[in-house]
């Protein structure tokens, strides 16, 4: 959906960003799957509603900004000219929104919604994370207040009907917000996986008819696989040893085993329903991201309980499958957009898996392969800034190198591994 704005009111400079949103940033947004929000929703509600305007003129400034600097977007710099008109851009967006949630227009909510989105996405995008997850809890406020007034014991996923089209559309993506959240300690869970006790594998396996579905299908079982190796790295780490159900979390592992085993076998029998179809490059990346993110899971799942270090060497194929599935897909990209690959998506691809594969890989071929690829394409996927992660991986490359009486070794020596990393600060600003 193209939309050619004139709002009453608004500059010059206003409209042409906006211009750059609709032709630019929106196809940046959705390169790894397309979206109902981005495409249609935010043009349409960018028509009627000033807040919405102004945020997504906001976003487009950060978007234009890395464009000419070559780089993802980082802490705000008050003396580049294009941070303070998209400082000033988000303030206006800000105080328009405060005077429309004073309405009773039922389409506050919506509206609402949407701004927590934009606001999220704009602090993800200049590295903002305290703030951008403020936003998320906003909207996680708003849900939770639309299923208690409705008197509603489930997760609006379960009951889509007190929603409407757009709410829900919305409410997905700040779902998708929250999933990221779960590497920062932040939020949710937002999602539950149903049913909460461990039924007979295949019993619930769902059926998945696009990529959209896939990816959506993933989201919940993503979201729990990650807070639950969190919910585990005080065991991991031998801090809670004799508290730690261990007997529990096993059987928490293997209810979420199941539900992912489930859905990578609904997702294998759906790509081999479009074989036959010719698939275009952008949902080919789109099946290898799927593929990747689904071996990179299993892995972070299974060795959620491990208290030994060397196990993971045991973990090399899977290793190799990722960093080779992630090359093809930034080989992709190249071929297509050459130097103009997307520096800001809010979904999350490659660089989640790689930095997985950086920090538990210890074989040096595999895991510099991993290294080199986050170099190769600087941008940013949401919360995850692959300049960022970049610099902590070689940090912790350089801790765990071998010493000299390690000889030269092909691995790390387990006395040299660490087994976790300090997290990133929340603030995001230096």
């Amino acid at each position: 959906m193209r939309i050619l704005l004139d709002l009453p009111g608004t500059s010059s400079d206003e409209r042409r960003c906006f211009n750059v949103f609709q032709t630019y940033t929106v196809p940046m947004m959705v390169s790894w799957f397309d979206s109902e929000v981005w495409q249609q929703i935010v043009p349409r509600m960018s028509q009627a509603e000033p807040a919405i305007y102004h945020a997504v003129v906001a976003l487009s400034v950060i978007h234009e900004d890395s464009e000419i600097t070559g780089s993802p977007p980082g802490a705000m710099n008050i003396k580049n000219s294009y941070h303070r008109f998209a400082l000033a851009q988000y303030s206006k967006a800000a105080s328009m929104l405060c005077k429309r949630l004073g309405s009773n227009d039922p389409q506050v909510r919506a509206v609402a919604l949407m701004c927590c989105i934009m606001f999220s996405c704009f602090d993800l995008s200049r590295g903002n994370y305290k703030a951008a997850f403020t936003h998320l809890q906003k909207g996680v406020q708003i849900m939770e207040g639309q299923r208690v007034k409705a008197n509603q014991r489930h997760t609006f996923l379960q009951s889509p009907n007190s929603w409407s089209p757009t709410e829900y559309a919305l409410t997905r993506v700040l779902i998708h917000v929250d999933v990221q959240s779960a590497h920062f300690g932040e939020s949710g869970p937002l999602l539950h996986l149903y049913p909460i006790t461990l039924g007979e594998g295949g019993h619930n396996r769902p059926s998945l008819n696009s990529l959209a579905e896939v990816k959506q299908s993933l989201d919940p079982i993503m979201n729990n696989i990650l807070r639950f190796r969190r919910s585990c790295e005080p065991y991991v780490r031998g801090e809670i040893s004799g508290l730690f159900d261990i007997a529990g979390a096993s059987a928490e592992q293997r209810r979420i085993q199941a539900h992912l085993h489930d859905h990578i076998r609904a997702f294998e029998e759906f790509v081999l329903r479009q074989a036959s179809n010719r698939a275009n490059s952008k949902d080919a990346r789109s099946t290898d991201l799927m593929r990747l993110q689904n071996e990179a899971l299993a892995n972070i799942l299974e060795t959620s309980l491990v208290t030994c270090e060397l196990i993971y060497d045991n973990y090399l194929p899977a290793y190799k499958r990722i960093t080779q599935l992630a090359k093809e897909i930034i080989t992709s990209f190249q071929a297509e957009y050459g130097t103009y690959r997307p520096c800001i998506v809010m979904d999350m691809g490659v660089i989640p898996s790689l930095l997985w594969v950086c920090l538990k890989c210890r074989d040096f071929q595999i895991r510099h392969q991993a290294v080199e690829l986050l170099e190769r394409w600087p941008h940013r996927e949401g919360a995850y800034d692959s300049n960022l992660l970049v610099q902590i991986v070689k940090e912790h490359m350089v801790l765990e190198q071998p010493g000299p009486c390690d000889g030269d070794r092909a691995t790390v020596p387990e006395s040299a591994r660490i087994d976790s990393v300090t997290r990133i600060n929340l603030s995001g600003e230096e």
